[in-house]
This record gives structure tokens, sequence and C-alpha cells, in this order.
């Protein structure tokens, strides 16, 4: 073989190489941007005995999303919490970890993000358009349930952390937040899952997968990132980790919590947990830590006070 049919068989393998790796890309973004829908709810209220509502509401781009409003037992309660679910995830998941809280006297709003659950929407962006069922969740609260959305916090986990953060940074009037398990980047979160999970290196499938996902969402999900939203969080938050987690290392939690300017921040790192098993390995633990953090940052709004004679007669 002359070199001239040699250089030609090294260029021939270098383009079918880059196909292939396109190819391959290509077909990875559906892994991120369309997991597995987990539309049976493996738990539901019935299976605590909780009173509860199923909602329905609609996202500013017109996707259906459905949920739930648990009222805080034994009458109304000004108090209220907002759950966001993890990607791959949906509203019963969360439930299952968090319905104790029914009996601190709280109001429980769960919901499924879009191609999450009973939801509707075919694409999930692991941060990006989630933000919009947030806005979507809490305008919902505060038109249909205005006594409710009078002191509101926030639960999130993983993906659902992310947006809680997003979520704080874009309104200030909510009390409090939880964020667990939350990466700081969705570049990153990413490409930890791609190599812990099918060791997939970054360069290059990883980064054109992300070429791919940019161009069917027609956006950046990056600026989505808590990264770029957490240095507005002045609420209390508690951020929970797992030592234990691959897609989430302790040293991106420290670096969200060195990040966030809020005078009452928290961090707590459960030994031993993994992605999303924070809950489970903390069991009465964790409990009692998550119970105690929305006791103490998210009050009972105090009563309107009924205006004075003499404030009556300033009126007229």
């Amino acid at each position: 073989m002359n070199k001239a049919e040699l250089l030609n068989w090294l260029l021939f393998s270098l383009c079918a190489l880059c196909a292939l790796a396109a190819f391959v890309s290509y077909r990875k973004r559906a892994d991120i941007i369309q997991p597995a829908r987990k539309s049976v709810l493996s738990f539901t209220p019935d299976n605590f005995k909780l009173a509860y509502e199923t909602i329905e509401f609609a996202t500013a781009d017109g996707v259906r999303l459905r949920g739930w409003f648990i009222p805080a037992p034994g009458g109304e309660s000004g108090r209220t919490i907002i759950f966001c679910h993890g990607w791959g995830s949906n509203r019963g998941e969360t439930l299952r970890n968090t319905q104790f809280l029914a009996e601190k006297g709280f109001n429980l709003f769960y919901f499924d993000f879009r191609a999450s659950g009973e939801s509707k929407g075919t694409l999930s962006s692991v941060g990006y358009l989630e933000t919009r069922d947030f806005d979507a969740a809490y305008e919902f609260l505060k038109t249909n349930r205005p006594q409710a959305a009078e002191s509101v916090g926030v639960f999130g986990t993983s993906m659902g952390g992310s947006v809680a953060i997003y979520a704080a940074a874009k309104y200030p009037e909510l009390v409090c937040l939880i964020a667990e398990n939350t990466f700081p980047s969705y570049n990153k979160v990413v490409a930890n899952w791609s190599w812990s999970r099918m060791k997939t290196p970054y360069y290059p499938l990883v980064a054109l997968t992300l070429f791919f996902v940019r161009r069917k969402l027609k956006a950046d999900p990056e600026p989505y990132s808590p990264l770029y939203s957490v240095g507005a969080v002045k609420a209390p938050v508690l951020f929970i980790n797992g030592d234990h987690d691959d897609l989430v290392p302790v040293s991106d939690a420290e670096r969200l919590f060195g990040m966030c300017p809020s005078a009452k921040k928290q961090m707590w790192v459960v030994a031993g947990a993994s992605h999303a098993k924070c809950a489970e390995v903390g069991g009465e633990v964790y409990r009692e830590k998550v119970a105690r953090f929305f006791s103490e940052n998210l009050p009972e709004p105090a009563p309107e006070k009924a205006p004075s004679a003499a404030e009556l007669a300033a009126k007229r």
C-alpha cells in the first residue's frame, strides 16, 4: 500500500469515527431530554391516609401539569411547601419521602414536571423548561389558594433543587427552601451522569450530545443552573447531600453553599447516602431535621390586624 492509499484510508477511518461519534451523540440526547416516564404513581396520599385534591394547570407554553394539594390537617393554614421532584422521577416518589410534613401543620403542594408522572409534555430539560413549570404551579397556588400562599417554602431534589434555587432567586417572597442533591452546573451533571452510568467520555461524545440537546431545545439550559442564580438567594436554605453521591459530589454541594449569600444557610451531609437516597439513609434523623427547618423558617402568617379607630378616622 503506497502513501496515498494509506492517507486515504486514514482519512476515511477518521471520517467514519467522526460520523459514528455524531450518530451516537445524537441518539444519546434522547436519554437526557426524554427519560423513561414513570407515569404510574407508586405512592399517593391515599397510602398515607391524607386528604387531598387532584389539581391540573397549564404552563405559559401550554403544557398541562397535574398535581396534588394536601391541606394541613385540622384547619386552614397559610403555610405551604411546594415540592419539586428530580429528573426521571415523579410526585409520588417525593411524597413517599416527605409526607410526614403534613402532620406538622403545613399545606403540601406536589406536582409532576413536564414529561414526568401524569403531566403532559415530551421533553425534559433537567431544569430549563422546568422553571416554567414552577412558575405555573406557584401562580396556580396564588390564584386559587391565596390564603395558603401567604407563607411559601420550596423543597427540591436534584433537578428539582436546581429549579427551587432558581425560583428562590426569581421570587424573593419565597420564605425558605431545601435543596437536596442539587448540582451547580447542568453541563457538569450531564457529564457526571454520562461517565458514572455509561462510562462515556466528555470529549467528544458528551460535548456533542450537549450540542444536539441545545439544538433540540432551541436554548442552552446551562444559564439556568444554580451556579448562576444561587448568589441571589437571601432566604434561609438547607443544603442536603450524600457523601456517596456520584452525580453531585459533596464538593459541588459545598460550592453552592459557599456561593449562597443567605445569612441563615445550613449544610448537612448524610453519611452513606448516594444520589436521591438521603431520606432513605437518613431515616428518622432526616425527618427530624427537615421538619425542624421548616418549623423554624416557615412561620404561620400573622393574622391581619383590624385598623384602629384613629387609622379609620385618618382615612376619612
